[in-house]
């Protein structure tokens, strides 16, 4: 059975509703540790071995955060500055990297629909776009990225309670789908 580690990097998540939810969704599966960073570091202070401890022991990787600025969140971005270290998370003369081959998938929630998240729409591109570090990122790491991206749209306007909880369950379904 893979082991999957549930990274979550929300300043508050019991004052979220799409990313609390997308959490609860998966709590209760027994192959998934959830790893609240604002739970554990509310000082900022990360403990990079203990981190690393954390990814070696686990198979999936999930890193789920809301979407601010185009980016993850302030600890989230620390957690990846200390973390992802030279010689441990990635190397450089392709020798494999204590990540190499675990895989890794990015859910993300925003605020707006996903119609702004179009080429058209009021941010003229698309998330993906948007997030092409979350790629990049991975790839240094020799991350087997998982596609697609999962995303939750609207949660500050016009994500109803049906379409969250649609979003949730189908979350269950994607981490459930690892214990094989």
């Amino acid at each position: 059975m893979s082991k999957v580690l549930l990274v979550v990097g929300h300043p508050d998540l019991s004052q979220s509703k799409a990313n609390a939810a997308l959490v609860d969704a998966v709590r209760d599966l027994a192959h998934v540790t959830v790893h609240d960073l604002y739970a554990a570091y509310p000082d900022f202070q990360i403990d990079v071995a203990a981190e690393q401890a954390l990814l070696a022991e686990h198979d999936v990787i999930v890193f789920q955060h809301p979407v601010f600025w185009y980016n993850t969140t302030p600890l989230f971005k620390q957690w990846q500055d200390k973390v992802f270290t030279f010689g441990w998370a990635f190397t450089i003369d392709g020798s494999p990297s204590q990540l190499a081959g675990k895989k890794a998938v990015v859910a993300v929630t925003t605020g707006v629909p996903a119609d702004h998240y179009t080429p058209e729409g009021s941010n003229q591109a698309t998330i993906e776009t948007l997030l092409s570090n979350w790629h990049a990122t991975l790839r240094l790491c020799q991350f087997d990225i998982q596609q697609p991206m999962v995303k939750v749209h609207g949660t500050a306007f016009g994500l109803s309670d049906e379409d969250l909880a649609t979003s949730a369950k189908q979350y269950n379904e994607l981490l459930a789908s690892y214990a094989a």
